[in-house]
């Protein structure tokens, strides 16, 4: 049971995946539907959607948020404790969470809950996807590694992705069999049907 955003609806789920929904609001009251990725209305075609939380750096961004704060109410206002604080949380509105959407057309991934980085491929021109575990000194973050660009926020796996360009780069994730299988069947709906 849980809550949707769309008319005050709650959706009951049984076990044998039959979907009830009642309205928790006023009746006479339309649902606006879902917003769609254009705020059109029209649902997303989604296959796979996954938010890796970054715990580490959630944890340590809070910490010295915290911290900044502490010591502004002991010591007083000073603009430099001020402006780290606002680079603080920016740090942690962009990098705090990494979403990845497989989508029949296209790949993306998202960086924070504001999503003010973010990236997508199309499913086309993808010539490979395999399940790989980055070293540890790879780190976290956007990075360029001898792989291509790493885009991650915590742990070590990830799936490496090559493009018919000869272009290659990998998304952390913590799922990274599942996203691979999500991009493999993307990308098997957009191979044409061999003639018999």
């Amino acid at each position: 049971m849980g809550w949707c955003p769309n008319a005050h609806m709650t959706r009951v789920t049984s076990n044998e995946s039959a979907a009830l929904s009642f309205s928790a609001g006023n009746p006479s009251q339309k649902s606006p539907g879902p917003s769609g990725a254009d705020g059109s209305g029209k649902p997303l075609d989604r296959m796979y959607e996954h938010t890796q939380k970054g715990l580490v750096i959630i944890g340590l961004v809070t910490a010295a948020i915290i911290l900044i704060l502490a010591t502004t109410y002991l010591f007083g206002i000073v603009w430099v404790e001020v402006a780290v604080l606002g680079i603080m949380i920016i740090v942690l509105a962009i990098t705090s969470t990494l979403t990845a959407t497989v989508t029949d057309e296209t790949l993306r991934i998202r960086f924070g809950p504001v999503g003010l980085i973010r990236k997508s491929w199309p499913v086309a021109e993808i010539a490979s996807v395999t399940a790989v575990t980055n070293p540890w000194y790879y780190g976290w973050g956007i990075r360029l590694t001898p792989h291509g660009t790493l885009y991650n926020v915590s742990g070590y796996g990830a799936v490496e992705v090559r493009l018919f360009s000869g272009k290659s780069f990998r998304i952390g994730t913590d799922e990274p069999e599942v996203l691979r299988r999500a991009i493999e069947d993307a990308r098997a709906k957009k191979k044409p049907a061999l003639p018999y």
